[in-house]
């Protein structure tokens, strides 16, 4: 992922936070925000590793994500821990919150990568390249673009 100075950067499903952590320190004045919908990783990582206004951390409720329209530059979202959720919602929701020039990252579970493609594009999501595997080739990262012109939902 390409990660610059001054991007603001939304990780969805961050854990205890540590890859969030991360992208901060290589970015330097990047702000990066972790979501996630477990209290106890939300907690363990304002505890380890939250900085007012640089690294922050929020609990969302699975649904819509608790941040504003067109405020990242990046969005990574890990699905293999959403199981329950509504696909094309939620790729519709991130596009909501990417800027028009931003870029997207999946990182999915081969075994659950089979419907993806359709609900990607169902959300306005026509570009999907795959960027690596895991060496055991059971996740793959993806590289994601919205369509120009459709309009954000």
């Amino acid at each position: 992922m390409r990660i610059r100075a001054w991007d603001r950067i939304l990780f969805v499903e961050c854990g205890d936070g540590w890859i969030v952590e991360e992208a901060w320190r290589r970015a330097g004045r990047a702000y990066v925000c972790g979501l996630d919908r477990s209290v106890a990783h939300v907690e363990l990582a304002k505890r380890l590793r939250e900085i007012p206004g640089k690294v922050e951390f929020s609990l969302w409720d699975g649904q819509r994500l608790p941040v504003p329209d067109l405020g990242f530059n990046r969005v990574v979202a890990t699905l293999d821990s959403m199981r329950a959720y509504d696909p094309a919602a939620l790729f519709r929701d991130l596009r909501r919150v990417l800027r028009a020039d931003g870029d997207g990252y999946l990182l999915q579970s081969v075994s659950h990568h089979g419907g993806l493609p359709h609900a990607l594009a169902e959300a306005g999501w026509p570009e999907l390249h795959e960027l690596a595997r895991t060496d055991d080739h059971t996740a793959v990262l993806l590289h994601i673009r919205p369509a120009a012109s459709t309009p954000v939902a």
